[in-house]
């Protein structure tokens, strides 16, 4: 029965809801082949607008000035499935040996931990993420890449975005709660180190 939504839109309505946007706002730019932890996977592209605060200027002396603006930004957004949680085992694999040795950083990524009552999510960001501009989320049984894809204009500079942007435009809804993609400090998540030892993560059917 055909009630005038397309497909690509249930999934543009679908998606907008778990990151808190009006749907409206994203598009369907296309599938495209990523890479996630070294491996290639198909994913499903959209892109968004945001206005977003960055940084604009600098000066650190007797005095630091800093100065800050709100600029229109465009963001790609990639969706790959996980039904059989391959990034899923690899992420919390990966992040239970690094915090297990009470580190932060691997050496190429750092990780967040974000839960309410029994759903999580996994975040795996690279070194200096406002630099490269990128990073990963798996939640709900797919893995997610934010990626800023620049400035509305062309002349426009700035700094801070990829933090900006996750603090202020993105809010992932876990359950009733919204959380964000990743905050600051990063740390090593005692709470996410009991769950696998007590062996939660293997528990889980994928959802």
């Amino acid at each position: 029965m055909d009630f005038g939504i397309s497909h690509k839109k249930v999934q543009i309505i679908s998606y907008s809801r778990i990151l808190g946007w009006r749907w409206e706002d994203v598009s369907y730019s296309g599938l495209e082949s990523i890479e996630i932890l070294d491996k290639s996977y198909s994913s499903v592209k959209y892109e968004v607008y945001a206005e977003v605060e960055v940084q604009t200027f600098c000066a650190i002396g007797t005095t630091t000035t800093e100065v800050y603006e709100t600029v229109p930004t465009k963001w790609h957004i990639f969706v790959v499935n996980d039904p059989g949680r391959t990034v899923h085992d690899s992420l919390v694999q990966s992040m239970y040996d690094l915090w297990n040795r009470k580190e932060l950083f691997s050496g190429q990524w750092f990780y967040f931990f974000g839960m309410d009552k029994s759903n999580y999510l996994l975040t795996a960001m690279p070194g200096s993420v406002n630099v490269k501009g990128f990073y990963f989320v798996w939640v709900n049984g797919r893995v997610m890449k934010f990626q800023f894809a620049g400035f509305d204009k062309k002349d426009q500079g700035g700094f801070g975005q990829v933090d900006s942007f996750t603090k202020n435009n993105l809010r992932i809804k876990l359950g009733d709660a919204e959380v964000e993609a990743y905050r600051f400090p990063l740390t090593a998540e005692k709470h996410f180190l009991r769950l696998y030892r007590k062996g939660y993560f293997r528990s889980r059917t994928p959802a």
